[in-house]
Order: C-alpha cells, then sequence, then structure tokens
C-alpha cells in the first residue's frame, strides 16, 4: 500500500495518499464525521507544495496514516 499522511484543521481531517503508477499522484480527501469528500487529484511534488502552500499546511503538520 502507498504511504498515507493525516492532517486535521477544526472541521475536517484531511488524507493525503501518494499514488505512484505510472507517474507520482496524490489524491487528497477532507472527511467531516463519517463523510468523505471526492478526492482531489495532484499530479506531482510542486503540485502538493503549492496546495500545502495555499491551506498553510506544513511538513511538520502531517502525521503518518
Amino acid at each position: 500500500m502507498d504511504p498515507a499522511a493525516v492532517w486535521r484543521d477544526k472541521n475536517h481531517r484531511w488524507r493525503i495518499e501518494v499514488i505512484r503508477a505510472p507517474d507520482l499522484r496524490f489524491a487528497i480527501y477532507a472527511t467531516s464525521g463519517t463523510t468523505e469528500s471526492a478526492p482531489l487529484w495532484l499530479f506531482g511534488m510542486p503540485a502538493l507544495a503549492r496546495w500545502l502552500m495555499v491551506q498553510s499546511i506544513e511538513l511538520d503538520d502531517l502525521e503518518e496514516a
């Protein structure tokens, strides 16, 4: 299984999954209670870095899932 990380804010729990087929992709899910969003797909590290920056998430904020 590919690695995943979790980040929480006051309203949601975010899960970031790494998918390596055939290129590097990231699927980001927001959960609230028992409901989970459709994935937000990011392609490549630059896209993930921009998303983390926009969300004001630092790498130290991520927990291994």
